[in-house]
């Protein structure tokens, strides 16, 4: 969950339909104080690549530049800006009356469009205008419409002004919220072609509803606080439409320094959080600075909703830097918060504040941050009970962190627990309406003071509104009830997977979860909402869908079911594709390693050495500290690389002892300690498994082969279970006679069975066969050896693995 404010009430929130109050359609509507999805975090950085490149025809007129520039987030993903409304030069946008840049050629299959020079002659555009496949029946605006009661009657109860002057503004704002309503009508069409024609139908709907405000602005004589409202929705447009940062923070300062003259606290706020924002695309150091400035200002005139908006503002920016004394100064603003919302009776936003803080803690390594984090997850179930701390979604979110942090912590036990009550919990949220199946909006209470008169209004509702209880609300975003019940099919999936035996319980949680967001992502009709949240949110379900199956093809490969790892890596990369995700970060690594594990699996060990031994999977030096979880990952899968080298180099023709031993003192200082039991049991395998030069005494072999025995139960890691017992045989019953020997044989056997392993299956049935044989049990040795055959078979390459 990351915080950047979040759009107006009013998508099926029973609390968000307060008077005056804009409400949008059921997906969320768009927010002009640039809020974003917590599935993605936006750390921008400049000179991305185009996602979707629109064609060199889509220039609109008179050799005005066009250029397609998309913000790429820290995790690779990219996220489409608008181009059609930019402004290389210093100048702000008002198009020329003479140039018609937005009238299409009159054989063009676009919708019509009037330029802002003829907006004062003509009436506002009619529904028919828009292509037939993209009409919709009329609803409320998905915009943050500025034609509020507070300025004009509802339209169709106006009476005629005297006014001519505010007629004009009246006009060109309502034609201006008509354009961007159409625009986000037609946004979910856009996203599933992404055609250059439907694209540039939605840049151009979008830059003539700038151009109607550009012109009010510069072409009427306006009242204050309704010149300060054009200023901000066309500042929030731009931000969340266009690449034009200069324009933006252009009108931000004028509309600042209008809101100071006349004493609008309320918008003077909400300007400035939205040019943090702006500030923190080009130079986010530049935007904490000026979030603690505003934070001070705040917290002098105790106008505490604004400190935690600027507060959990600078947090969020914070964590998506990636830095990790950042990460610190995220921590110190949500302990800030969590005092001043216990302070005040805000328990709802203590209970955000803990979240926060939690994910933050997630993103730290050392036995210090999994206390932290199992800390801020009891403070947040501190107050759950509370009428106003009833928030289904971050009631999941709470669920969801306690089962990711017995996931790291590597607690067999705690990990059922949790699962168990985070599905009963999602289970109820199905049957609860307060918990959209389509929009991400949530509010979060916040006790009215006597000041917030002042500092909270109508206008403010996209960062901070006023509930129908009269309290006020803190907008946020979060996924909705679809997205996250994906997201718990998944780490049932992930939890499952120790115990992913005979029956792949975890595998049909993963399968189940896939299906749900495959189905839902292709979806034909979806709500309407802004072109960049939409490819953002698309951008991130494929995401999950490539977790999905980077996790099955693990399923796939614990059975030695080497077609179907096959399989799932092949749709892992497919989805990729499809979705324009770039191989980085952790999907590249998991997406490598799998790769080899199957050629390794087939028997390719050639082909898997070469991958295992990449360069990507070099280790670091043994005292290099890692600070970052995505570090910890990117090094534990590289461990997991060279002990399959160290396996694989047990092939006679590739054995070398000396070799062995050096692998093996290179990995010592990384895995004895490793914070993973199952790293530690791999790594005791090994080295209990792996000649080495000089040999390693009996003694030191029984030592490693307990702890492995050890870790594999209190992990209850079956596929640990069935290697550590049938080595255990191998070592110590081999041709002995006697009931020992015979039970720990049939142990080994019991073991693979459950592991559902045919390879592992084949290996104990085998030894199990020679106990007998040693026994002179004769029957029950030819039918074991038979029964070994037939899974030796089975595990062969290019044979199905189905038992």
């Amino acid at each position: 969950m990351s915080y950047q404010g979040g759009p107006a009430p009013g998508n099926g929130n029973p609390n968000a339909n307060a008077s005056g109050y804009w409400t949008g359609h059921g997906h969320g509507p768009p927010n002009p104080y640039g809020t974003h999805d917590p599935r993605v975090h936006q750390g921008v950085s400049n000179g991305a690549h185009p996602q979707y490149p629109a064609s060199s025809s889509h220039s609109h007129g008179g050799g005005q530049p066009q250029y397609w520039n998309q913000n790429q987030n820290q995790n690779g993903q990219e996220q489409y800006i608008n181009p059609n409304y930019t402004n290389h030069h210093t100048s702000s946008y008002a198009p020329a009356p003479p140039q018609q840049q937005y009238q299409p050629s009159p054989a063009s299959s676009t919708p019509q469009y009037i330029s802002p020079a003829q907006l004062l002659q003509q009436q506002p555009p009619a529904q028919s205008r828009i292509p037939q496949q993209y009409q919709r029946t009329p609803e409320l605006s998905n915009g943050r419409n500025i034609l509020d009661p507070v300025y004009i009657n509802p339209p169709r109860m106006a009476a005629a002004s005297s006014d001519p002057i505010h007629d004009k503004a009246m006009l060109l704002i309502s034609l201006a919220e008509e354009y961007f309503e159409s625009a986000h009508n037609l946004a979910p069409s856009v996203v599933f072609s992404m055609t250059d024609a439907d694209v540039h139908a939605y840049e151009k709907l979008v830059a003539t509803g700038l151009g109607c405000l550009d012109t009010a602005l510069k072409n009427v004589r306006l009242p204050p606080r309704l010149e300060a409202n054009i200023r901000l929705r066309y500042a929030g447009v731009l931000f969340e439409e266009t690449n034009n940062n200069m324009e933006g923070e252009t009108a931000l300062s004028k509309g600042i320094a209008l809101c100071e003259r006349n004493h609008y606290y309320d918008l003077k706020y909400a300007m400035q959080f939205l040019l943090a924002q702006f500030m923190a695309k080009k130079n986010p150091k530049a935007s904490m600075k000026a979030l603690d400035g505003h934070v001070s200002e705040s917290e002098a005139y105790q106008h505490y909703p604004w400190v935690y908006v600027f507060r959990l503002l600078r947090a969020s920016h914070s964590l998506d830097s990636g830095i990790a004394i950042e990460n610190h100064a995220a921590i110190n603003n949500l302990n800030a918060v969590t005092e001043l919302a216990e302070r005040q009776g805000d328990h709802a936003i203590h209970l955000t504040a803990s979240l926060m803080k939690a994910i933050a803690y997630m993103k730290r390594t050392g036995p210090e941050s999994m206390e932290n984090i199992q800390a801020s997850i009891a403070a947040a179930w501190r107050y759950q009970t509370e009428s106003s701390c009833r928030i289904p979604q971050l009631i999941g979110l709470t669920h969801i962190l306690a089962v990711a942090c017995s996931i790291r912590q590597g607690n067999s036990k705690a990990m059922i627990e949790d699962l168990k009550k985070m599905q009963v919990m999602m289970d109820d949220a199905l049957k609860n309406p307060e918990w959209s199946t389509t929009s991400d909006v949530i509010t979060i209470p916040i006790k009215r003071t006597p000041k917030s008169s002042q500092i909270v209004s109508s206008e403010t509702r996209m960062v901070l509104g006023i509930g129908e209880d009269g309290g006020d609300n803190l907008m946020m975003r979060f996924l909705n009830k679809k997205d996250t019940y994906s997201i718990t099919y998944l780490l049932s999936g992930m939890v499952l997977l120790h115990k992913n035996s005979a029956d792949q319980k975890g595998f049909k949680f993963l399968k189940a979860g896939l299906d749900l967001l495959e189905t839902d992502t292709r979806a034909p009709k979806k709500p309407p909402g802004l072109l960049p949240d939409l490819i953002s949110q698309r951008q991130w379900r494929g995401e999950i869908l490539c977790y999905f199956r980077v996790y099955m093809a693990f399923c796939s490969a614990g059975l030695g079911d080497w077609p179907g790892t096959k399989r799932y890596i092949d749709d892992l990369r497919a989805t990729a594709r499809s979705f324009n995700i770039l191989p980085t970060g952790a999907l590249e690594f998991l997406a490598m390693y799998l790769t080899g594990v199957y050629h390794q699996g087939m028997g390719d060990l050639d082909l898997a050495l070469n991958i295992f031994q990449e360069a990507k999977f070099a280790l670091p030096a043994a005292k290099s500290s890692i600070t970052t979880s995505a570090d910890q990952l990117h090094r534990d899968i590289s461990l997991l690389a060279a002990l399959n080298t160290l396996w694989i180099l047990q092939d006679s023709a590739r054995q070398d002892s000396s070799m062995n031993t050096t692998l093996i003192e290179k990995l010592r200082p990384f895995c004895e300690t490793h914070p993973s039991r199952d790293i530690q049991t791999a790594f005791n395998l090994v080295v209990a498994t792996v000649p080495t030069n000089p040999p390693a005494q009996m003694y030191v072999i029984k030592n490693y082969l307990r702890a492995a025995l050890g870790g594999a139960s209190a992990t209850a890691n079956t596929q640990f279970l069935c290697i550590t017992l049938n080595v255990m045989c191998s070592r110590f019953f081999s041709n002995v006679v006697g009931d020992q020997a015979e039970k720990s044989a049939m142990a080994a056997s019991t073991q693979a069975t459950n592991s559902g392993n045919v390879l592992w299956r084949s290996v104990a049935d085998g030894m199990l066969a020679q106990c007998y044989e040693v026994q002179g049990k004769k029957e029950l040795a030819q039918e074991t050896l038979q029964q070994a055959q037939y899974f030796a078979q089975k595990a062969a390459p290019g044979s199905s693995s189905t038992a």
